[in-house]
């Protein structure tokens, strides 16, 4: 006697690949909400790598002391011995900042004139690239005032726009603001999103 097995018949089949389609076409677009945004990522982390060399800087009472008696933070620009090597001057933030990450090369340029991007979709040779690609433009000065801090958050690559300026959708190129006393904030729409603690894609 023989015995049959029951098997799928090509309706049941398509049945339910057109249920398999069906959710994919429902979660897809929900799973994609929630995957994270490089530029959020990248941004993030540069303004945390800042903030910790920030601090660990302006707290060093070896290379920013107080002068006579009265704390001046960043912009005491007398020397500095670090590492054997003296900082001082228009320099001392820029070449002391270098000296606490991790470079693609070991070389910055903490040089004596205005390192920033231009804002045009060209730019100098920044200070330094770390290694997970970020360019940075260091400030030259003597921290009178608030300075800024440039970060390509996608090193050469396009759009090499700034925030804040007409013409770029997506800028790449954001700005980290330090005060004299270490005190760091950021003032574009864009840099204060991408630090809110959602880092997914709207």
């Amino acid at each position: 006697m023989k015995i049959f097995k029951k098997g799928y018949t090509l309706a049941e089949v398509m049945i339910v690949l057109a249920l398999l389609g069906i959710l994919a076409a429902i979660l897809l677009p929900a799973i994609s909400k929630v995957r994270p945004n490089r530029d959020k990522m990248m941004f993030k982390k540069a303004y945390h790598v800042a903030e910790r060399i920030v601090y660990e800087l302006v707290n060093n009472d070896d290379l920013y002391p107080a002068k006579d008696g009265e704390y001046k933070g960043f912009d005491n620009i007398e020397d500095a011995n670090y590492n054997g090597e003296v900082y001082s001057g228009n320099t001392k933030f820029c070449s002391l900042f270098a000296q606490h990450v991790n470079t693609t090369a070991d070389i910055t340029t903490c040089e004596n004139t205005a390192i920033v991007p231009t804002g045009s979709g060209t730019y100098t040779i920044p200070t330094l690239t770390t290694t997970d690609g970020i360019d940075w433009y260091l400030p030259i000065s003597d921290f009178s005032d608030t300075v800024s801090i440039y970060v390509d958050i996608n090193g050469e690559k396009a759009p090499n726009c700034y925030s804040g300026t007409n013409n770029c959708d997506k800028p790449d190129i954001l700005t980290i603001k330090v005060k004299p006393d270490g005190k760091m904030f950021v003032d574009n729409t864009v840099e204060q999103n991408y630090l809110k603690s959602n880092s997914t894609v709207k």
